[in-house]
């Protein structure tokens, strides 16, 4: 995997990062136009090491079969960035368009789930192929299944209806890309099941789950999207205690896996960038 090579020599030599969701009102801030071309000058500004596009990016999205992906990665891998896509998975669509309470009804009602799930698993499918041809590095299903204590579901229910799904969406890519998933809360029930159907790259909510621990019994070639809490981007500023808890916390996660330091709530405002900026500068 040439985008794994890459970012395993990253590794040796420092603590790659990189930011899965860059909010509008920051490019806005900055002067830069509301477009994904924007998200290369900014990553690369900041010293970032990855830049993360999607077809339907707040910013701006992109059609499928435009050829403007493609032209996006070339550019950011000019910039010398690794670049990945991030899709939204079928659970995820399902819940934006029908509403969550009512998703999580048709648990219960099995054919009306797997009607709009199948559905969904296609155009995430189509989405996954064209980034795979566009020549993005790390394809990353982003699908919230999960708050802070599970599932929201059972682990049954998601091995039984999802995770058939998520076989079908791997295995539309090629076999050598590196692909990942990201879910909001806690995934430690079934996270052994996704490295088993060749998920290996996860971005993962730091307060949901003891990272440091999970890491440690998880497979070595794994790589974890995380390290970055979402208080340390939105809350009061840290005091030099503070910050060297920081540092401690990061560099404990960095030896217990291969890390790409990011948060998994991404960056909202132009304030929680400079707060990323001024970690970056913490990490060596």
């Amino acid at each position: 995997m040439e985008c794994y090579s890459s970012i395993l020599e990253k590794i040796k030599r420092k603590i790659p990062r990189g930011e899965l969701w860059i909010s509008g009102e920051i490019l806005r801030e900055l002067g830069l136009e509301q477009t994904q071309e924007s998200l290369i000058t900014l990553s690369a500004s900041i010293g970032a090491d990855i830049c993360f596009f999607s077809y339907t990016s707040p910013v701006q999205s992109l059609p499928v079969n435009s050829g403007e992906m493609s032209l996006l990665i070339k550019k950011a891998h000019t910039s010398g960035l690794v670049c990945g896509v991030a899709v939204d998975g079928p659970f995820e669509r399902t819940v934006r368009e029908h509403g969550f309470m009512e998703v999580i009804k048709w648990f219960y009602n099995p054919d009306r789930l797997e009607e709009q799930l199948i559905k969904n698993t296609a155009l995430a499918a189509t989405e996954l192929e064209a980034a795979d041809n566009a020549g993005a590095d790390l394809l990353l299903l982003c699908d919230d299944i999960a708050y802070t204590q599970g599932l929201y579901f059972s682990p049954g229910q998601f091995r039984s209806i999802l995770l058939p799904l998520y076989r079908r969406l791997r295995n539309t890519i090629s076999g050598n890309k590196l692909m990942g998933f990201h879910s909001d809360g806690n995934i430690e029930s079934i996270i052994i099941s996704l490295i088993q159907e060749g998920y290996s790259a996860y971005s993962l909510e730091p307060e949901a789950m003891n990272l440091v621990e999970l890491c440690r019994r998880l497979p070595e070639n794994v790589i974890i999207l995380s390290g970055i809490k979402a208080g340390w981007l939105m809350g009061p500023d840290p005091d030099d205690n503070e910050e060297a808890e920081m540092l401690q916390y990061i560099n404990d996660l960095k030896n217990s896996c291969k890390l790409i330091l990011a948060s998994s709530c991404g960056l909202p405002d132009i304030r929680s960038l400079e707060r990323l900026k001024k970690i970056y500068r913490l990490v060596v």
